[in-house]
C-alpha cells in the first residue's frame, strides 16, 4: 500500500514543478522569448564556432516555444491529475489501479520529451546550449528534471507484487 501513496506523492510533486515552471515560462514570456531566440542564435559559441541547426525565424522559434510550453503544460496538469486519480484508486484492486496509471505515465512521459528531448537533443546538443554563458542553468536543469520524471516513469511503470 506505501507504493500506492508515494506513486501519487512523487507523481503529484513532479507535476507541480512542471506547473510553476510553465507558468512561470509565460508570466515571463518576454524573456522567454528572448532566451529562445538567443539559445538558438549561434551567438557566444566560441569552443564549436560551427552549429549544423541553423538559426530558425522568428515564427519556428514561437513554434518551439508553444511545443515546450504545451508539453510542460501537459507535465503539470497531467501530473496532478494522474496523482489525484492514484490516490483516488489507492484502495482499489491492483488491475484497477494498474489502469489508473495511465495520465500519470503521460504526464511524465511528456516531461521526459520535453527535458531530455528538447532541451537536452536539440537545445543542448543541437543548438550547443552547452557552451553559452546562460546555457549552464538549462543545460543542468533540464537534465535534473528529465531524470526526475524518467524516475518517477519508471516507478509507475513497477506492478504490485
Amino acid at each position: 500500500m506505501i507504493d500506492r501513496y508515494l506513486k501519487a506523492a512523487i507523481t503529484a510533486c513532479v507535476g507541480l514543478m512542471a506547473l510553476l515552471y510553465v507558468s512561470h515560462n509565460i508570466a515571463n514570456y518576454p524573456q522567454a522569448f528572448e532566451f529562445f531566440a538567443y539559445t538558438t542564435s549561434h551567438v557566444d559559441q566560441e569552443a564549436y564556432p560551427v552549429t549544423l541547426l541553423p538559426v530558425p525565424p522568428t515564427f519556428l522559434i514561437i513554434i518551439g516555444m508553444i511545443l515546450v510550453f504545451s508539453l510542460e503544460f501537459l507535465a503539470g496538469l497531467g501530473g496532478l491529475y494522474g496523482a489525484w486519480k492514484l490516490w483516488s484508486l489507492r484502495a482499489a484492486t491492483p488491475a484497477d489501479f494498474e489502469a489508473g496509471k495511465k495520465w500519470a505515465k503521460i504526464a511524465m512521459g511528456s516531461a521526459v520529451v520535453v527535458w531530455w528531448g528538447l532541451f537536452q537533443g536539440v537545445a543542448i546538443a543541437g543548438y550547443q546550449l552547452w557552451q553559452m554563458p546562460l546555457g549552464q542553468g538549462p543545460f543542468d536543469g533540464s537534465w535534473v528534471y528529465g531524470g526526475m520524471a524518467m524516475m518517477t516513469l519508471i516507478y509507475l511503470g513497477q506492478k504490485e507484487g
